[in-house]
């Protein structure tokens, strides 16, 4: 598969970290990619970010220069982050992200365009739900069949201090039957891992995606050398028992998005943690980043082919199908010279027909 890098957004001085984005097309035809953009001392989760966004116009090959959608000023706080994208039912243009709160809890804060792109206004979403920690990956929001908005979160019901989570998270399901101007907690959505399983942090990152009419599938990031999976086959009114899936990782997200009505991929690093592997301490583990297709509906998946592979770490994907038959892939790929993986951010272009 021929991977080439169509955009690199490294830190620099007053930016030490740019990460996790998601992808919109606007009506003119216009590729948006919005993303986590710091600006804080030291670049790590918690530290000051804004939303900024970048533009293509020739189907990502090449991107214009960071403009800034979404300060976090604006929600008086210091850091937003983590961004996800839907075009909304009157056709407005909506990018999510985490709005970190200054008590330690989050919440979601949208960034929406009314006029085709050109201009994006900050807004907070109406959060009905427990006052907690909340963490809701990039490129993770979802609208099903019947028109709701799922926010796919992990939940962590106690916090000692805004830096710090001590308690194993919780996957849950945020709801939104108002496209995307409230969400609430789904009453039967709360998925932990099975006692047998000593997993310390959890249930973490999830995601879902929607196989058929009233049967969804849950994916979660675990400490335990598997992603973890849960069913739901009655429109999310009962869930199965977590458990480990074919797709073996370390302690990193994976991302699967739907192409067709039979075709999946999904992006992830496949190799857990074991000695001898390549694990430096800027890649923490996560490499190989590799995709993998369905074209079952995910019943079952093709061969590793790998995105980007060495010492650097790769990780939180978000994909975008451009019109000239490729795929756009952005993650976190930092290395030795960028402290840890998280810090800068890539945007790889490949075409779908070498995917085996």
């Amino acid at each position: 598969m021929t991977v080439r890098l169509v955009c690199d957004l490294p830190p620099s001085e007053g930016n030490p970290r740019n990460s996790e984005g998601a992808f919109l097309r606007t009506p003119s035809g216009e590729i948006l990619f919005a993303y986590s953009a710091y600006c804080g001392a030291n670049g790590y989760d918690h530290s000051a970010c804004n939303i900024k966004m970048i533009r293509s116009t020739d189907e990502g090959e090449s991107w214009s220069a960071p403009e800034m959608i979404a300060p976090a000023a604006f929600f008086g706080t210091e850091n937003v982050m983590s961004v996800s994208a839907l075009t909304l039912k009157d056709g407005a243009l909506a990018f999510y992200f985490l709005i970190k709160e200054n008590d330690g809890t989050s919440t979601l804060g949208r960034s929406v365009s009314r006029d085709g792109g050109a201009t994006f206004t900050p807004e907070r979403t109406v959060w009905d739900v427990p006052s907690a920690y909340y963490v809701i990956n990039n490129d993770r929001l979802i609208r099903t069949s019947d028109g709701r908005i799922i926010a796919p979160a992990a939940y962590y019901p106690a916090y000692k201090t805004k830096y710090g989570i001590y308690n194993p998270a919780i996957t849950v399901l945020l709801i939104s039957d108002d496209d995307g101007v409230t969400f609430r907690m789904h009453p039967n959505a709360r998925l932990c891992h099975s006692d047998h399983i000593n997993l310390k942090y959890g249930l973490q990152e999830p995601g879902i995606i929607e196989l058929s009419k009233d049967v969804f599938w849950l994916w979660m990031r675990t400490g335990a050398s598997y992603q973890y999976q849960s069913y739901s086959v009655d429109g999310l009114l009962s869930f199965t028992s977590p458990e480990p899936s074919i797709f073996t990782s370390p302690n990193s997200p994976m991302q699967i998005v739907r192409y067709d009505e039979k075709t999946l991929y999904a992006i992830y690093n496949p190799i857990p943690n074991y000695n001898g592997r390549v694990n430096t301490k800027w890649g923490c583990g996560r490499t190989p980043i590799v995709i993998r297709k369905s074209t079952d509906n995910g019943k079952t998946f093709g061969e590793l082919n790998i995105i980007e592979e060495g010492e650097r770490g790769f990780c939180y994907p978000g994909v975008f199908f451009t019109s000239d038959g490729s795929m756009l892939c952005a993650y976190c790929r930092g290395g030795e010279e960028d402290g840890v993986c998280l810090f800068r951010l890539g945007i790889a272009k490949f075409a779908l027909d070498e995917i085996k």
